[in-house]
């Protein structure tokens, strides 16, 4: 009888696992996508990825295991900032890493900007993911796509993501020099996009689940 009831409760927790794991699959399956539709429909600008997390690791130790695996794993130009803050430099990538203390937490916040079109967001959130461990808490991580565009009106850009087939309920207002909207993508995921209109082209940012950067 106990054996029935441990086995069940194992299958129950592996059930909620394969959920959660499924779920994320889903959120970078679904952006993906929607990389590789963008990558056919506009010239390739940057993409982008940010981590955030907090640890109650020492701010010095954490410091230090960020700056070593980021600098064993890429070759470019270190720069310190400040004690707490550091940024990589080389000819694809711009990585900056900003850590700071609240209460009895150490925060964590690294983005990495790519301006080569052969790296992805899934080869640049592995790189970001590594720095994460066991002892990291509220990890959460952002991607971003950005391309080159001709300029386009409002129900064109509509038009252009619906055509996408990965964005649902999408909702567009009008800002200064362009468009900015949400939606989400198949898994029920929050995504934002803008479009920045300039005087000859146009620039198409897609983030989820928020765009971290300036547009």
């Amino acid at each position: 009888m106990k054996f029935k009831i441990s086995l069940m409760l194992l299958i129950l927790i592996s059930f909620f696992n394969m959920g959660a794991i499924s779920k994320q699959q889903m959120i970078n399956k679904s952006f993906y996508e929607i990389e590789n539709s963008m990558l056919n429909k506009s010239q390739f600008e940057e993409n982008g990825v940010k981590i955030q997390f907090k640890t109650k690791v020492s701010i010095e130790e954490e410091y230090s295991l960020i700056k070593q695996s980021l600098i064993s794993n890429i070759q470019g130009i270190y720069t310190e900032i400040d004690r707490n803050k550091f940024e990589i430099l080389n000819n694809n990538f711009n990585i900056s890493a900003n850590l700071w203390c609240v209460d009895n937490y150490t925060y964590v916040e690294v983005i990495l900007i790519n301006t080569n079109s052969q790296y992805k967001i899934e080869y640049l959130k592995n790189i970001l993911k590594s720095l994460s461990d066991k002892k990291s808490e509220n990890i959460q991580m952002f991607l971003y796509y950005k391309g080159k565009v001709e300029n386009i009106s409002n129900d064109k850009f509509r038009d252009w993501l619906n055509a996408s087939q990965y964005i649902k309920n999408i909702d567009i207002i009008k800002i200064n020099n362009g468009y900015t909207g949400t939606g989400s993508l198949k898994d029920g995921e929050k995504v934002n996009f803008a479009l920045s209109n300039y005087n000859t082209d146009s620039y198409v940012i897609i983030a989820t689940p928020i765009i971290f950067t300036t547009y």
